[in-house]
């Protein structure tokens, strides 16, 4: 935790976001949050099915990383396409948690070449270009400075050889609506799950030297959540 702490000082939500998530209680509070609601689950429905359409041309037994994996919610999709996978979090508490769920599913032999481990997605530690690809699901919307989007995007383009799956909060949607009156009319101070311009994220893409190859709306003009396939340049 010292070496993220000392990244820079105008990471503040990041940093805020990875004191939330770890903590004993936060793994089974956020999987509960999937499972108890059927709008929930709907929403991990769709959510899959954009994962899965971004990864169609990566053929298996391909290893991809899924970061943050949170509690393991998307390991049975990639099981499912035949993936080697390799899950890993900020918090070891929600990579102990996704490392139990995955034991009790017996997908198949090939989970004897997954792995789950800590890592941080601003200094993960891993390899150059050591995943196939890479499933960045719901965690830049936490991100509210550039900044920080930057670093995390550079990272995961040093260690993807093939497609980077990012999730982002678009402000280019209905939902996007609550933020604006929350924050304009409520008169609310927001730092987390902030919605920006596509021409902003296309931006940071840029500056982190990758190129957007193809976006994925889980629901045009209705929801934030959008997702990238990004390449390096």
């Amino acid at each position: 935790m010292e070496q993220t702490r000392t990244l820079n000082p105008l990471f503040d939500t990041a940093e805020r976001i990875k004191e939330k998530y770890n903590r004993p209680n936060a793994a089974q509070r956020y999987a509960g949050y999937f499972q108890d609601a059927r709008r929930h689950r709907s929403k991990h429905r769709r959510e899959a099915r954009c994962i899965a359409k971004a990864l169609g041309r990566v053929s298996p037994p391909a290893t991809v990383l899924d970061l943050p994996c949170g509690t393991g919610r998307m390991y049975p999709l990639l099981k499912q396409l035949g993936y080697t996978v390799v899950s890993a979090d900020s918090s070891p508490y929600m990579v102990q948690y996704a490392q139990r769920r995955a034991e009790t599913l017996n997908l198949d032999h090939s989970q004897d070449r997954d792995r789950f481990q800590v890592a941080d997605v601003f200094q993960t530690g891993f390899a150059d270009k050591q995943f196939d690809a890479v499933v960045c699901n719901r965690l830049f919307h936490h991100f509210a400075e550039p900044q920080a989007r930057q670093q995390a995007l550079r990272e995961l383009g040093r260690i993807c050889s093939g497609p980077i799956v990012v999730s982002f909060f678009s402000m280019v949607a209905t939902d996007a609506l609550k933020y604006y009156f929350k924050k304009y009319v409520r008169r609310q101070f927001i730092r987390d799950r902030i919605p920006i311009s596509p021409r902003q994220w296309a931006r940071d893409v840029r500056s982190s030297g990758l190129r957007i190859e193809w976006w994925i709306l889980s629901r045009p003009l209705l929801s934030m959540q959008w997702y990238v396939i990004l390449r390096a340049v």
